[in-house]
């Protein structure tokens, strides 16, 4: 049965997969195809901390390239990624925590159910 202890999991988890991808590196992939040939190239931007900590860094935007802009706006999107699901997350936390501690007030009725059932069996 689904119980608060796995739902604080699943959450965790989620949150940790979360950073994960805000930790990870920003890449850009693209596709060039002639008559011919037909080949993907993949560009490492680096992280989205490492974009950021680096912006005003001349000789790191020039390593970027014509990819700059791409590069910072992937870093962007990461960023912009983790905050908005930390607040999804945040949000259902908040209101599956309320539905358990409400479903933990209700009584038990099984004793009273089998008594019933015993009671109108004869």
């Amino acid at each position: 049965m689904f119980n608060r202890k796995s739902f604080l999991i699943i959450l965790i988890l989620l949150f940790l997969i979360s950073i994960f991808n805000l930790f990870s590196e920003v890449t850009l992939e693209y596709v060039g195809i002639s008559l011919n040939l037909y080949k993907e190239f993949e560009i490492s931007c680096g992280t989205a901390y490492e974009i950021f900590s680096n912006i005003n860094n001349t000789s790191f935007i020039e390593e970027l390239g014509v990819n700059k802009r791409s590069c910072i706006g992937g870093a962007i999107v990461k960023v912009i990624n983790f905050l908005s699901l930390t607040i999804v997350l945040l949000f259902i936390t908040y209101f599956g925590l309320k539905y358990f501690k409400r479903i933990e007030n209700r009584e038990d009725l099984s004793d009273l159910i089998s008594i019933l059932k015993r009671r109108n069996s004869k």
